[in-house]
């Protein structure tokens, strides 16, 4: 589920020394003359600069594809086409996009987490569903939320088991996107990535945890119960580190808010975002001592046809360099959008400029 880092240096020197060549007998006058001819003579040789790589990152609130308690998940390109729909105009995405998939990964369950009501809700979403939200450009997969477990028993796996399973797949399908949420060995969080892009290499550490479940919940979903071990992963200040958090109810939302602010203090994250109230929160663009972060405590909803009609939405979408010098990821611009879902159909209603 990870892949490891890269780290190029180059180094470039060279001189140009024109030599005068005269008649065989005057070989030696003449090398003694350019050796003592003067400085402003001489071919002087430019050192090379190194352009900073400049890349986009978005982020998306709750998404998925899924229909509440169906046993055996269809696969209909659904998410493509509704996606496909809200970006008519091309122009939502960047180079490196989050997304909270807020379903379990696979084909078939033979046990939810609890029977079907009107106050109960488990998702089951096609692999191939996600695989088409990669091709469209998602490739920062966030995964623990409160229905990582939802399907309990499977011949697939059971719980986040069967999730890990096809993600795998789809990691070695899709080696430029990076997973996080779900684990069979919980050495494998946070994931680590190199993200190469057409201008360059953004390297990232990535995490996405649940702020909820105890520690049998949370044996193999990422949880901030764990979240103490993830920090020293986060020091690194050469990547691009962003931490995922998803609630389930006011308590643990508050609890998400309070962590994604002091890793922001801590100097852990470059990126903090926040989802599970199913409504946007506002964007902050936080000045701090190490530069620019920004903390996103939640986006609301995206694209999903089991959530209801909501009109407060978020798109984050922003502009980062990374410095030559010190190799640090550094904002430039920051921008929400403001997109209203009904389950199946989004819309961007308007743009807010954050920085």
């Amino acid at each position: 589920m990870i892949a490891r880092h890269v780290n190029n240096k180059a180094f470039f020197a060279a001189g140009i020394i024109a030599v005068a060549a005269s008649a065989t007998a005057q070989d030696a006058f003449s090398k003694e003359a350019t050796t003592n001819a003067p400085t402003s003579n001489r071919v002087a040789s430019k050192p090379q600069t190194t352009r900073p790589t400049e890349f986009t990152f978005t982020a998306f609130g709750d998404a998925g594809w899924a229909e509440t308690h169906t046993a055996r998940a269809p696969y209909s390109a659904g998410f493509k086409k509704a996606f496909d729909r809200f970006n008519q105009k091309q122009n939502t995405l960047g180079d490196i996009n989050y997304i909270n998939w807020e379903t379990s990964i696979g084909t078939q369950c033979d046990q939810f987490w609890a029977s079907h009501s009107p106050s109960t809700y488990a998702f089951l979403t096609h692999p191939r569903e996600l695989e088409d939200a990669i091709k469209l450009g998602f490739n920062a997969i966030g995964l623990a939320n409160n229905h990582s477990f939802d399907c309990v028993k499977s011949r697939e796996g059971n719980g986040p088991i069967q999730t890990h399973r096809f993600i795998s797949k789809l990691e070695k399908s899709h080696p430029n996107t990076v997973f996080s949420g779900v684990f069979a060995n919980e050495r494998e969080e946070p994931a680590k990535k190199e993200i190469t892009l057409k201008q360059g290499t953004v390297p990232v550490t990535f995490l996405s945890a649940y702020a909820g479940g105890n520690r049998s919940h949370c044996a193999n979903i990422s949880c901030t119960i764990n979240l103490s071990k993830e920090k020293q992963a986060f020091a690194d200040k050469k990547r691009l580190r962003i931490l995922a958090l998803h609630s389930w109810n006011k308590s643990s939302h508050q609890s998400l808010k309070a962590i994604l602010r002091q890793w922001i203090q801590d100097d852990l994250v470059d990126i903090a975002i926040g989802t599970g109230p199913h409504i946007a929160e506002t964007i902050e663009v936080v000045n701090t001592k190490h530069g620019k972060k920004i903390l996103a405590t939640s986006l609301g909803n995206f694209i999903h046809p089991s959530l209801a009609a909501q009109p407060n939405n978020a798109v984050l979408q922003t502009t980062w360099t990374i410095d030559p010098v010190s190799k640090e990821p550094k904002l430039l611009k920051a921008n929400a959008l403001k997109v209203s879902c009904d389950g199946t159909t989004c819309i961007n209603t308007g743009t807010r400029k954050l920085h």
